[in-house]
């Protein structure tokens, strides 16, 4: 969406200072999401009020805090205008951490329905289009996940978080596959998934979530597949340079999307579950560390230099969900622990090699 919004000639663009201040704001809401996984995990990672208060809620820091900000960024940036979206999301976090949570949820509900908000603008203003509707309803997930947290439904938020971050993402890959005429019944097929998995968020919300819920894994489970057959990363991840990196991260995150379905429909979705971790840490991380290299010019103005040493996050990452998943199925605490520590490095480094790779091309 953001690259054919960014032709529109409207308003001036946003002030770069204003984008870095929100990705420093979304960098600290992941830091406490990291800490407070570490914490849960036996790790003293953060001191002492703030550990507290990262154990509390690390995956509301991670869903709405982080990706919430970097997303209404990003749409932001895209449409010059809404800059009060992001900075929501960001500062809702730091409330959070300071132990304000009652405030923090509904400033993340202000910031969810800022972000639906700009889509209904986009899609009065500029084309309508299914990609720009299916990543709308992503954000009407996300005031979804806003509203039960508010709420103290745990559950849903943990729903609406996920679908807000799947829509979202493949809404952006959709888009992406208009360079590439699709086969009619792909398209097709495309549409009815969409379609079936608004009818299991239904029922989530309404009187059977029961049912709703291994519908959701389903429908996932298809779309990894789906993409998998059709996406352009298919057609790339031979490719040199940073169209390969983010070809390559896009496979492997649909496989752990297809991962975190099975695991999903065997049972392992509760709490604490794999499927969960599956899909939070391997897919969408993947996704992350896929596109932030096309990302970092748009929101910060930076161009990382190509390196291979770019994938080893991506590699560490894996790792440690397979050691994750093995210590859960065999109850295994300490290796569940070391588990945790792999996923920080992971992010941890790739932020810290990216960081690496746009001082040397300035320099």
């Amino acid at each position: 969406m953001s690259r054919a919004l960014s032709r529109f000639s409207g308003p001036a663009p946003l002030p770069r200072a204003f984008a870095l201040v929100c990705l420093i704001l979304a960098a600290l809401n992941l830091v406490g999401a990291l800490g407070g996984g570490l914490l849960r995990l036996g790790w003293g990672a953060l001191p002492a009020p703030l550990a507290a208060q990262a154990l509390q809620g690390h995956g509301a820091l991670m869903m709405a805090g982080f990706f919430g900000s970097l997303i209404a960024l990003e749409r932001a940036l895209a449409l010059r205008r809404g800059m009060g979206v992001p900075l929501s999301a960001a500062c809702a976090g730091l409330l959070a951490l300071a132990g304000f949570w009652a405030w923090a949820g509904w400033l993340w509900l202000l910031a969810a329905v800022g972000l639906l908000g700009l889509y209904v603008w986009a899609a009065y203003s500029r084309a309508r289009s299914l990609p720009l509707a299916v990543e709308a309803s992503g954000a009407l997930a996300l005031v979804w996940a806003a509203a039960a947290f508010v709420l103290g439904a745990p559950e849903q938020s943990r729903w609406g978080w996920s679908l807000f971050l799947l829509l979202t993402i493949v809404g952006e890959r959709r888009e992406l596959m208009r360079l590439r005429p699709l086969p009619g019944w792909a398209a097709q097929a495309f549409l009815l998934a969409w379609g079936v998995l608004g009818v299991a968020a239904l029922l989530l919300m309404g009187p059977a979530p029961g049912l709703g819920a291994p519908l959701v894994w389903i429908i996932m489970g298809l779309l990894s597949l789906w993409l998998l057959a059709f996406d352009l990363a298919r057609l790339q991840w031979r490719s040199n340079g940073w169209a390969g990196h983010t070809a390559r991260c896009l496979l492997v995150g649909y496989v752990w999307l297809l991962a975190a379905a099975l695991a999903g429909l065997w049972g392992q979705g509760g709490a604490g579950g794999i499927a969960w971790h599956l899909l939070w840490l391997g897919f969408v991380f993947s996704m992350v560390f896929a596109h932030a290299p096309i990302m970092l010019p748009a929101l910060a103005g930076l161009r990382p230099r190509y390196s291979p040493w770019a994938l080893l996050p991506l590699a560490v990452m894996g790792l440690s969900l397979l050691l994750r998943s093995t210590a859960v199925l065999a109850g295994h605490p300490n290796a569940l622990a070391w588990a945790g520590a792999g996923h920080g490095v992971a992010v941890l480094g790739f932020g810290l090699i990216m960081g690496r790779l746009c001082s040397s091309t300035s320099a």
